[in-house]
């Protein structure tokens, strides 16, 4: 219960934060696939580390993002007038059978009004030693320092 009302209170704390930066902070949750067959459950209450991810995106359009599954990855995102976008890039790649060097590309789309929000799906390709590892993760977040 504790996690719940912490993982809450910061949300609303950064939701109606007003700052200056030149830079957006994504919070996803949602289901990612570890390698084990499918995309596992969402955990409710949220609490699960393997349901979220973190993008800092800055106003060129380069992008850090860190996973648990697919990982962490450094790339660029090409945004449509529509607020749809196309990021690919670079990075480490985990999933349950290990982590290693891969690429990933995501499709997803921002919507704002007196909150933003982003849905994204994000795939990875990556290499260990004897194999190929492909996690990929559907999930749907807050925007935060949204200018």
């Amino acid at each position: 219960m504790v996690k719940f009302i912490t993982f809450y209170g910061i949300f609303s704390i950064l939701a109606f934060c007003p700052t200056t930066s030149k830079a957006d902070l994504t919070v996803h949750i949602g289901p990612a696939s570890v390698g084990g067959g499918g995309p596992n459950p969402i955990s409710i209450p949220p609490v699960n580390p393997l349901d979220y991810e973190f993008v800092w995106l800055t106003e060129n359009h380069t992008e850090w993002s860190l996973s648990l599954f697919p990982g962490l990855f450094y790339g660029y995102r090409a945004v449509m007038q529509s607020g749809a976008y196309i990021s690919a890039g670079a990075g480490m790649v985990f999933n349950i059978h290990g982590l290693g060097p891969g690429i990933y590309t995501a499709f997803g789309y921002d919507v704002c009004s007196w909150l933003c929000f982003n849905f994204e799906y994000k795939q990875a390709i990556g290499v260990i030693p004897g194999m190929l590892i492909e996690p990929y993760a559907i999930r749907i977040g807050l925007i935060f320092f949204r200018n």
